[in-house]
């Protein structure tokens, strides 16, 4: 039997918080949810996912982890587990919020290297209740993903007035070069999709419940890559429970 290794939290916690005595901002928490979906593709072969994440926030600058099961992913090679290593920064411009970030992607008991970087930028508007975001995320041509990816995407979030629920909606398109085909179905699987993700949130802190719809436009068509997994990445109902500190 593979043995699974997991990345321990705590060791990263340094890393993140070096000089946590002068950080202005310390949050994290745990979450299991019935899917772990990005872009409307399961990385978790379908199945439940957990994860841990912690952020430092230092004035402008943040710097975060997040550790997610993905139960042997055909995605990723059979990854036990990928942690999300990212350093962003944000200020304010007028009525926008805008953020810049840099990611790692490094994934722990696939069988060969499928750790690749990610860059992204975001604005939101804040507007009472209601927050309208927009922004693109570049992954550069890298042997692990096939080529290079864009993803472009728009946001919106609304609490509703009295409750302690909000809804939100997003929608997305992934877009990209293609180097080596087999391995660019692994985050497009039949190339160019768009996406989509409706939710609706319960939050009372420590604890937040939600319920998300995901669908894409992709057709079930015929692939060679074993990175593409065309068996989870359409339309789907998923829940997540969250206990954050």
């Amino acid at each position: 039997m593979k043995r699974i290794k997991f990345i321990s939290l705590a060791a990263l916690l340094p890393a993140l918080a070096g000089g946590a005595a002068h950080a202005q901002d310390l949050s994290g928490g745990v979450e299991l949810a019935t899917d772990e979906s990005r872009r409307g593709l399961s990385w978790s072969e379908g199945r439940v996912a957990a994860s841990a994440d912690a952020l430092v926030a230092l004035g402008a600058l943040e710097a975060s982890a997040r550790i997610v099961s993905t139960r042997d992913s055909a995605r990723h090679a059979g990854a036990d587990a990928v942690a999300d290593l990212e350093l962003g920064a944000a200020t304010d411009a007028g009525p926008f919020r805008l953020r810049g970030h840099v990611t790692a992607h490094v994934f722990t008991g696939a069988r060969e290297r499928m750790d690749y970087v990610e860059l992204g930028g975001r604005a939101s508007y804040t507007l009472g209740p209601l927050q309208l975001g927009a922004g693109a995320v570049y992954a550069p041509d890298q042997r692990a993903i096939g080529g290079d990816s864009l993803y472009v995407f728009a946001s919106a979030n609304a609490g509703v007035p009295r409750t302690p629920l909000s809804a939100s909606a997003s929608v997305g398109r992934s877009t990209g070069s293609t180097d080596d085909p087999l391995r660019s179905a692994r985050l497009r699987p039949l190339g160019t999709y768009t996406d989509w993700r409706l939710g609706l949130e319960f939050n009372k802190f420590p604890f937040t419940l939600g319920v998300d719809y995901v669908g894409t436009n992709i057709d079930r068509g015929a692939t060679s890559s074993p990175f593409a997994d065309l068996g989870n990445s359409g339309d789907r109902v998923m829940g997540r429970v969250r206990l954050s500190f």
